[in-house]
């Protein structure tokens, strides 16, 4: 198999990819699948289903086979090779889906890890980091995808209740099979690394509070300093940092599907007033809360 060529880019879009209010998730299978670098600006579970390839994601690479799943986030750089014989599952799912089910997914156990961790550690490092299914697990959710695999435009308000319920079991599936996976025993470096993933899921779960770099040092089984330059390499910025343009996501998220207050939506997000959520806000984004919400509702 060739590596991608770095001029085969495209880009997906949320408003041209789902279609009407009630499309909110897209399920097909993409056979002897190779595609160049590209984005999209939704989320994309990927699991292989026959075949082997490679995934490839930002500036590293991982082989891929039966039962690998490949967690993609909005804006992340992806594609693969692998050509014939080679059959990805994919999953789509809408922006309005993930913003109003949001705060019950990151309840799921393990669901932070294998979303919002792992895709970042599997661009930075090339170990195997990502979700495996053995022969059981797989077919336990192959068979649930195959349910929803003709139904790709969702035409009635019963379709689509369907498939964002197909979609909650699957998610619900992966996370427990990645957090059991991840509870059996492993080599010390991948002890090392999971316990560095689990510092970043703290971040996703707890960015509400006041999290100190001791405390994620701790959980990262790291020194202070070790885990910052860690932190540096993996997110390419520091903690507090990565803490606040969490805080900041989430305020974008619920400006634009919620009527509550400037304060409110500060309080929410971890910020202590609205002048101090305000200033941080207009610094990450370029205009103010205000202004964002004028232009997105």
């Amino acid at each position: 198999m060739n590596r991608l060529k770095k001029d085969a880019k495209y880009y997906f879009t949320n408003e041209l990819t789902f279609k009407t209010p009630l499309d909110n998730v897209h399920y097909f299978v993409m056979r002897n699948y190779e595609i160049g670098m590209h984005k999209q600006d939704f989320f994309e579970i990927n699991i292989i289903v026959r075949g082997n390839g490679v995934h490839y994601i930002e500036g590293n690479l991982v082989d891929a086979s039966v039962g690998d799943v490949f967690i993609v986030p909005p804006d992340v750089e992806h594609g693969y090779t692998g050509g014939e014989g080679f059959d990805v599952f994919h999953i789509l799912l809408n922006n309005r889906f993930m913003q109003k089910n949001l705060a019950d997914l990151q309840m799921i156990n393990g669901f932070s890890m294998l979303f919002n961790v792992e895709p970042i550690m599997r661009a930075r490092t090339n170990k195997p980091l990502h979700l495996k299914l053995n022969r059981v697990q797989f077919k336990s959710i192959e068979s649930l995808l195959m349910e929803r695999i003709d139904q790709k435009n969702y035409l009635s308000a019963e379709d689509s209740m369907l498939s964002m319920g197909t979609v909650y079991i699957i998610i619900t599936k992966l996370c427990g099979i990645y957090v059991e996976n991840n509870s059996l025993e492993k080599k010390d470096a991948e002890v090392k690394d999971t316990a560095f993933m689990r510092s970043l899921a703290l971040i996703h779960e707890r960015y509400r509070e006041k999290l100190t770099l001791e405390e994620l040092a701790r959980e990262a089984r790291l020194s202070k300093s070790t885990y910052v330059r860690k932190f540096i390499y993996i997110c390419k910025t520091t903690p507090a940092e990565y803490i606040t343009r969490k805080r900041i996501e989430v305020a974008e998220n619920l400006l634009k599907t919620s009527n509550s207050s400037l304060l409110e939506i500060a309080e929410a997000v971890g910020f202590y007033d609205a002048a101090h959520f305000s200033r941080t806000f207009k610094k990450l984004k370029g205009i103010s809360p205000y202004e964002y919400r004028k232009k997105n509702v």
